[in-house]
């Protein structure tokens, strides 16, 4: 099977009538999430189909949707060039959409390559490389969104991946079903994969294993094969559980999103060349729980893929620095960001951006002084 010659695909289900009860209820509750996205007739949409079970499972789902709604379907499936069953696996999806009447674009990341000339790690490459081109047909075909597979055990690895990095509340609750600035959406998010992998072999629809999904050499895949099981087998409603975590932390993420723009309505940061400041009397007026957020946002604004790494000892530090009134003190964060204490105020910035300053602090969360 290859790209260029997709093999026959047994007949996908055309209508919600042919689906079992349970199922047409998730697909209802499904175009009716999508629906509050404000997608009209004639809206596109890319599908990201790895050949997956997930991926998979939202292909025949959203061609239901589609042919009610009356949306325009692209798929798009990315060729890493890192295992050999991925020609097969473009074959796959090629089939897939052949069989949905669905638009199928195939891309291709020399992902090796990327992760030699950036010196991050295959993981990494591959991910930036796949939202890169997917954003890239998202363009070109002139969809008003990307949607992908994740499910709810993407959610519970993602929620115990930022536990072991160290993330706090409320990010700590995983990664968001909607990301208007990528334009975003991961409209299965609280469906089990096995559940997904149910209604597949109901449909007789067959989909690809990824064989990297069992290399123990990544982070994703120990938490997936041995601690989730685990954490399963002490209470079988772990997945339920980090559900409602989720849906508790939006619910705080809204909040806090909102007292932080109130106190900046109240006293404005200063920002400007890629700097940001945050006045003394800005940061005096709050509790050390909104000064927190206050220097996360500011981080996230300036280095949008660095700043949500920064380590909550390396910004508590920074507060208790602060609080001790210690001027001439700089703090290092990931992405080459510097936070700068002076006169009782906080300046963030590139570190090459950081004039007048003491050389760079060593990255260990300690401050360094001028004499």
């Amino acid at each position: 099977m290859t790209p260029d010659n997709p093999a026959p695909f047994p007949a996908p289900p055309r209508s919600l009538k042919e689906l079992s009860p349970a199922v047409a209820r998730h697909c209802l509750r499904l175009e009716r999430a999508l629906l509050a996205h404000g997608l009209c007739r004639g809206h596109g949409l890319l599908l990201a189909v790895s050949g997956g079970a997930d991926s998979t499972a939202l292909a025949v789902l959203l061609s239901l949707l589609a042919a009610r709604q009356g949306w325009r379907l692209h798929a798009c499936v990315i060729h890493h060039g890192l295992r050999p069953e991925a020609d097969a696996e473009c074959g796959h999806v090629q089939g897939l959409c052949a069989a949905l009447g669905m638009a199928c674009h195939v891309r291709h990341a020399p992902v090796r390559e990327l992760a030699r000339k950036a010196g991050t790690g295959l993981e990494e490459s591959a991910r930036a490389a796949r939202y890169a081109l997917l954003e890239d047909v998202r363009q070109l075909t002139d969809c008003q969104w990307i949607l992908t597979g994740h499910q709810r055990e993407d959610l519970c690895e993602d929620q115990l991946m930022r536990l072991v990095r160290g993330t706090g509340w409320p990010a700590l609750g995983g990664m968001v079903d909607c990301d208007p600035q990528r334009r975003l959406l991961r409209p299965l998010l609280h469906v089990s994969g096995r559940t997904l992998r149910q209604w597949l072999t109901q449909w007789r629809i067959p989909w690809c294993e990824d064989s990297s999904n069992a290399d123990a050499a990544f982070l994703r895949n120990r938490l997936r094969h041995d601690l989730l099981p685990r954490l399963e087998a002490e209470n079988p409603a772990y997945g339920e559980n980090a559900s409602r975590l989720w849906r508790l932390a939006q619910v705080d993420a809204a909040y806090w999103e909102q007292t932080l723009d109130a106190a900046l309505a109240v006293s404005p940061w200063q920002m400007g060349g890629g700097v940001i400041t945050l006045p003394r009397d800005l940061l005096r007026q709050q509790p050390a729980a909104v000064r927190l957020r206050l220097y996360l946002r500011a981080l996230r604004l300036l280095n949008r893929q660095h700043g949500g790494q920064a380590r909550a000892e390396r910004l508590l530090a920074l507060d208790a620095a602060w609080q001790a009134g210690r001027g001439n003190t700089r703090f290092q964060f990931p992405g080459g960001l510097m936070a700068t204490l002076r006169a009782g105020a906080v300046t963030f910035a590139h570190a090459a951006d950081d004039e007048g300053a003491s050389p760079p602090a060593e990255d260990s969360g300690l401050p360094s002084r001028r004499g």
